[in-house]
C-alpha cells in the first residue's frame, strides 16, 4: 500500500478511535512499541500483564526494561482474570470506524483483549483498510475463515435503560492502540 494512502488511513483511524476514547500511538518498530508499552505500564502502575503470543508481541516485550512487572504468556486462563493489562497483536485496523479486527479463534486472544481492565493492541501500519466491508472481504479471502472474529471499537461501554453510559463493565476500561511501522525489521512500503 502506498505511503500516502497509509498516512490517510492512519489519520482517519486515529480520529475515529480517539472519538470513542481509545488512545492511539504510532512508532517506528517493535522496540519502540516496547518503549511505548513501558510508558503505559509506568503511567498506570501496572504490575501484571497477560500477553497472547506473536512475534511482534515478543519483540515488544523484549524492549520493556521494567523489572517490577510479571508477564504471563502461557496458562492465560489462570492469569488473565487478575491481570491489569492484556497485550495482543491484532490483524487489522478499520479506518472508517476506528475499529480493530482480530482473528480470535485462539482463546488466548479473547482472554487478553477482554478480561484485563487495560488492553494494549499492536497493529502493523500496513494492515489498515478503509471500510468495514474491506475487513470482511479480507477474512472471506482467507483459505479458512476464522471461527471467531472480534471487532474492537474503543473501551467497553454499555448503557442502561435510562441511557446512562458506563465504561468497562463488559471488558476493558482502556484501549491503547500502538501502530508499528516496521515489525520485526520488515520494511513497509
Amino acid at each position: 500500500m502506498a505511503g500516502n494512502k497509509l498516512e490517510q488511513l492512519f489519520t482517519k483511524f486515529k480520529e475515529q478511535a480517539e472519538a470513542i476514547s481509545a488512545r492511539v500511538y504510532r512508532v517506528h518498530d517493535s522496540s519502540a512499541a516496547g518503549r511505548q508499552l513501558e510508558n503505559i505500564i509506568k503511567e498506570l502502575n501496572i504490575k501484571k500483564i497477560t500477553a497472547a503470543k506473536s512475534e511482534m508481541v515478543s519483540d515488544c516485550l523484549k524492549a520493556v526494561k521494567s523489572q517490577d512487572i510479571v508477564v504471563h504468556t502461557s496458562d492465560l486462563r489462570q492469569h488473565a482474570e487478575d491481570a491489569e493489562l492484556g497485550l495482543s497483536e491484532v490483524d487489522m485496523a478499520i479506518a472508517e470506524t476506528g475499529t480493530l479486527a482480530q482473528d480470535s479463534t485462539a482463546l488466548d486472544q479473547r482472554l487478553v483483549s477482554t478480561l484485563p481492565p487495560v488492553h494494549v493492541a499492536l497493529v502493523r501500519i500496513d494492515r489498515q483498510v478503509d471500510k468495514f466491508v474491506d475487513a470482511v472481504d479480507y477474512f472471506n479471502e482467507q483459505d479458512l475463515m476464522p471461527g471467531y472474529i472480534a471487532f474492537i471499537s474503543g473501551p467497553s461501554r454499555t448503557a442502561d435503560i435510562e441511557r446512562v453510559l458506563t465504561i468497562g463493565v463488559h471488558g476493558p476500561e482502556q484501549l491503547h492502540i500502538i501502530f508499528v511501522d516496521q515489525a520485526g525489521g520488515e520494511t513497509c512500503e
